[in-house]
């Protein structure tokens, strides 16, 4: 299974980093590949070393030069640079079999609001979900509730996207989903993307 990762280039609260350890880490030992934005720092850096340090291939989609203030991480498994952060976005969902938000800032939630839209609309495969930490997107899901209520959202929000602690959480979203496109990247190679990737 290839999960998706949303999350902060800034750390955030030091609060919030052991519930990213502890799911990256169990998805790792249970075999799981990751695909992200390819940065060092903050929570997504985090999450990636976390990977990288349990033997998981870790795939970075990175922003083309200029469109970003990310430094890559250099000890990815694979990295592929989109053209653009569109791009970037379409690539990593096309990559997942699964996304999972970890803490962010507007970006994370820009990325899982786009993916559960898409979902929605039945035009990705990928499951959606936010991971439980300290509360953290309790005001995201409360709104899309709220849609839901007001008729602005046909599917109840639990179909869209779950809420997931632990890696059992995260498998068991994924039962019956296909595993992800092409297999396992291959260990060191950098790819452009062409404009519509």
């Amino acid at each position: 299974m290839r999960v998706g990762l949303y999350g902060g280039a800034a750390s955030g609260h030091e609060e919030l980093h052991p519930a990213v350890v502890s799911l990256v880490s169990a998805l790792a030992d249970d075999g799981c590949e990751f695909v992200y934005g390819g940065g060092a720092d903050g929570v997504m850096g985090l999450a990636a070393r976390t990977a990288l340090a349990r033997d998981a291939r870790v795939t970075g989609v990175l922003a083309p030069p200029g469109a970003g203030d990310e430094t890559p991480h250099p000890g990815l498994t694979r990295v592929e640079v989109a053209t653009s952060r569109p791009a970037r976005r379409a690539r990593i969902l096309a990559l997942s079999d699964v996304v999972v938000a970890l803490p962010g800032g507007p970006g994370t939630l820009e990325e899982i609001t786009e993916a559960v839209n898409l979902r929605r609309l039945g035009l990705t495969r990928a499951r959606c979900a936010v991971l439980d930490a300290h509360g953290f997107f309790d005001a995201f899901l409360r709104q899309l509730d709220q849609m839901a209520a007001q008729g602005f959202l046909r599917q109840p929000r639990h179909e869209l996207v779950a809420t997931v602690a632990t890696a059992r959480d995260v498998t068991a979203l994924c039962a019956g989903a296909p595993t992800g496109p092409g297999g396992g990247p291959q260990a060191g190679r950098v790819t452009r993307l062409p404009p519509d990737a």
